[in-house]
């Protein structure tokens, strides 16, 4: 029986990849809550151990220790958490970055505060055993991030993407898919890459192999981040310190997890030493990387709008106000 993390697979997808859906899903403008929050702070989160931090925080009573008033929301996952806080019911959300920025695009009030976790290994390449790289004629591929990801790599290979037959799957279907032989791989993430493995694939490379990675971000609307800009920075700053406990003590970061969204702790320890988690603030390499994301998905027309990135990446904001 899948468990609450497998079939809420979208929670991981989406918050690294649903790209095509949060496009068309919000365009009215971020709303000012903050007279209505009367100090709340809600922060959207998706099903999945890459929130690590914000669970262990919630749970161990970090955030009432700081003299925060924190809820901790969980959503599908993907742009539902940056939706929450265009509606106006989160006033904080934390989103992979090819999904914040679509989200942005669309809404144009949006702002990001800085990273708190990413990663280089997450994603993973699997094969067919008996399909060597170069030799690839069909690859299951995701929208959004996947899509991204599966040029990159097939780029690395000097592939042309076009001569490769991409099929539209999810997540769930491409172990089934790979062990009836229908396509040669998919680049993906656990559980699904460990279930190929056991079944026939084999791991033939990460993104960090062709100089690929994501990261998310923490959100939340300019109209709010103005009016309570103190408080954000208090939130974060308890994010960064809990970030640290993840890094240092997978185990206790597991049962946080586990106690959140009802994963095996094993399985949670597992997925969150393949992720780097940390507050910082925005480099030049994290706008570098959005406008190459905004590029890519202009190009595919998952973007239509104009965004900016270094207009809404706040480069120097967790610096100020979360250290």
């Amino acid at each position: 029986m899948l468990n609450r993390f497998q079939n809420k697979w979208v929670g991981t997808v989406a918050a690294l990849a649903a790209l095509s859906i949060a496009v068309s899903g919000c365009t009215r403008p971020a709303t000012d809550n903050s007279e209505e929050s009367g100090g709340l702070v809600r922060i959207a989160v998706g099903v999945d151990p890459s929130y690590a931090p914000i669970f262990l925080a919630d749970r161990e009573g970090m955030f009432q220790a700081a003299g925060l008033d924190v809820q901790v929301i969980q959503t599908e996952g993907g742009a539902a958490g940056a939706q929450n806080v265009v509606a106006g019911t989160s006033e904080l959300s934390g989103n992979a970055d090819s999904t914040a920025l679509s989200v942005m695009a669309a809404n144009p009030s949006l702002r990001a505060l800085g990273v708190f976790q990413e990663s280089d290994r997450y994603f993973q390449v699997v094969l067919r055993n008996g399909v060597e790289p170069k030799s690839i004629k069909t690859l299951g591929v995701f929208p959004g991030i996947g899509l991204y990801f599966t040029n990159q790599y097939l780029a690395s290979l000097g592939i042309d993407p076009a001569t490769v037959t991409l099929v539209s799957t999810s997540p769930p279907e491409q172990p089934a898919l790979l062990a009836r032989g229908d396509i040669d791989g998919f680049l993906s993430f656990d559980p699904w890459v460990t279930q190929s493995v056991n079944t026939g694939g084999r791991v033939v490379a990460t993104t960090g192999d062709f100089g690929a990675k994501y990261a998310q971000w923490i959100i939340a609307s300019d109209n709010w981040l103005s009016a309570n800009e103190e408080t954000a920075g208090k939130v974060f700053k308890v994010i960064s310190e809990a970030s640290a406990i993840v890094n240092s003590d997978p185990a206790r970061a597991a049962t946080a997890i586990a106690a959140s969204i009802q994963m095996d702790p094993t399985e949670a320890a597992d997925r969150v030493t393949q992720i780097d988690f940390g507050g910082r603030g925005f480099t030049d390499d994290d706008v570098e990387r959005a406008n190459e994301l905004v590029a890519f998905f202009r190009a595919q027309g998952k973007i239509s709008a104009d965004i900016d990135p270094s207009a809404v990446l706040l480069s120097g904001w967790f610096e100020q106000n979360a250290t």
